[in-house]
């Protein structure tokens, strides 16, 4: 059993740092020009500049990303996985559409305070009790963590068959979701997939709906609204889906942003045999 320890103050920098998921990038060509005096100083020329004896030079535009449910992208993802061990949420998307059992390994806090995908079965591989230290300043959250020694058998009991399509999920793809892998893999299961980016990144793109059985991508329903109190710069439209990426608003808060460092299953198991 651990204990860790995390600021608010962290807490709301990793919250923060986790929304900034768009990135602003100056489209610009450079070249050298020489001044009179032989120094020789950088120009900068934006390149959708369009003005007569400029060379008529354009970039070919990259091909649109492709994304669930293309029939197409559908067909080569599925041919593709279990051979190709990690999915992104676009893959993964389509590898639970088609039939693959979304295995959830958070703790059961964690699903209770983010969020959960339908259908999925939830097997935390560590439990957790959080508590906010309010002894301290700034406060503490303390997340006492604590291997889960029924995993294995849980999992045997939930998937049966070890050739079941299995798609593994954590908070982040990274700590515990590389354990489970490991672990099923060393037990004979043959079909599993990590999830790159984990739940957070899988409720990015889309939301989910536990009661009507459903998910949805985010942005597809962007909702405007007119704030008046604008200043006179300010157009007074605001959308939940601003920026450059397809997704619409996230309800981010302290508990979306994994911060732990989560200790290993297989040796808190054996240290407490």
């Amino acid at each position: 059993m651990a204990t860790t320890r995390v600021t608010m103050k962290q807490c709301l920098v990793g919250k923060v740092g986790a929304r900034r998921m768009a990135r602003t990038h100056t489209n610009t060509n450079t070249s050298n020009t020489n001044t009179s005096n032989g120094v020789s100083r950088r120009v900068v020329v934006p390149r959708d500049m369009r003005v007569r004896g400029y060379p008529a030079y354009q970039e070919e535009p990259e091909p649109e990303p492709k994304i669930w449910p293309d029939p197409d992208f559908i067909e080569e993802v599925m041919a593709a996985f279990p051979d190709k061990g990690v999915a992104n949420v676009e893959e993964g998307r389509c590898l639970y559409e088609e039939g693959y059992q979304y295995l959830d390994v958070r703790s059961v806090p964690e699903v209770e305070s983010d969020g959960q995908t339908p259908r999925a079965v939830n097997i935390p591989l560590i439990d957790t009790v959080r508590k906010w230290n309010l002894s301290v300043s700034p406060a503490e959250l303390e997340v006492t963590q604590t291997a889960n020694p029924k995993f294995m058998d849980q999992i045997k009991e939930a998937f049966p068959d070890k050739d079941t399509p299995i798609l593994v999920v954590c908070s982040d793809g990274t700590q515990r979701a590389i354990q489970v892998l490991m672990l099923l893999d060393a037990e004979g299961y043959t079909n599993i997939v990590g999830l790159k980016g984990g739940f957070i990144e899988w409720n990015f793109f889309f939301k989910p709906y536990p009661k009507q059985n459903r998910i949805e991508r985010r942005g597809q329903t962007v909702k405007y609204s007119t704030v008046y109190t604008a200043d006179g710069d300010a157009l007074g439209v605001h959308t939940t889906g601003a920026g450059f990426t397809p997704v619409d608003k996230v309800d981010m808060h302290i508990d979306s942003v994994d911060m732990q460092t989560w200790i290993k299953w297989e040796d808190a198991v054996k240290a407490s045999a």
